[in-house]
């Protein structure tokens, strides 16, 4: 049996670099159904193209974390190991794109969603999944760094999850991705960040499956499901208002 050689493209590279510094990160999963009726109808009165979920749940979990403080702390070890705390929550999307014909993960980094006008943040989701890499930061600094020796890149992995503060900068406070789109959830991941936020496939009642992998360094779980909760409220309350204030009037 013969085997045919291929080179990784740039955004496996990457995520095999998180997959092996996340595995310095002690992780804790909570699962919970969540009920968003609300949402899912305001949404659903809205003509196409219609906000994507990754986005609502970006704005709830953001939201969320403006009362919840540990949502938007980080863990550093240099100097010394302490918590730094963001004013406010960063999201990073992981999403698929094309690249040179190729399928690849790139991510779309979401600053302050928490007062971002959705239509806005949908806006930002698209451009990162369709800008070409000299339009669009994240994904050129993605390609520049798959294209540094490895041994660089996992130094600079190292030095991140040291400090923290790269974190914040490059990536943000928490990650999300979904596959509930194509019927299936993730419930484990191989992020670097503090907290990753993953749903499944959201039911006609509005029931849906939701996943939070968060350090546990960071936060414990009363925290995670704490923030369960934060998340549902706010999307059947702030978010479903804002979805119901973007409806054509008539």
């Amino acid at each position: 049996m013969s085997l045919r050689r291929v080179t990784p493209s740039p955004g496996r590279q990457t995520i095999a670099d998180l997959s092996w510094a996340s595995l310095r990160v002690p992780r804790c999963t909570l699962t919970t159904r969540l009920a968003i009726p609300r949402a899912l109808a305001a949404r659903a009165a809205l003509p196409s193209p219609r906000p994507p979920w990754t986005v609502l749940f970006t704005k709830a979990f953001a939201l969320a974390a403006e009362t919840q403080p540990a949502l938007r702390r980080l863990h550093a070890t240099l100097p010394t190991p302490r918590l730094l705390e963001a004013p406010h929550a960063t999201g990073c999307v992981v999403l698929e794109r094309m690249h040179e014909g190729q399928t690849i993960l790139a991510i779309a980094r979401l600053t302050d969603p928490h007062s971002t006008p959705i239509p806005r943040l949908a806006a930002l989701l698209r451009h990162a999944k369709e800008a070409p890499p000299a339009e669009s930061r994240q994904l050129y600094r993605l390609l520049r760094f798959a294209r540094l020796p490895w041994p660089l890149r996992r130094l600079m992995l190292r030095f991140a999850l040291a400090t923290g503060a790269p974190l914040l900068r490059y990536g943000g406070t928490f990650a999300i991705s979904s596959l509930g789109a194509q019927q299936a959830a993730i419930v484990d991941s191989v992020s670097v960040l503090p907290s990753f936020l993953s749903y499944g496939p959201i039911a006609a009642d509005g029931g849906v499956d939701l996943f939070l992998s968060f350090d546990h360094r960071v936060m414990d779980g009363a925290d995670g499901a704490a923030a369960l909760r934060g998340l549902e409220v706010a999307m059947e309350g702030q978010v479903a208002a804002e979805l119901e204030g973007l409806r054509l009037p008539g």
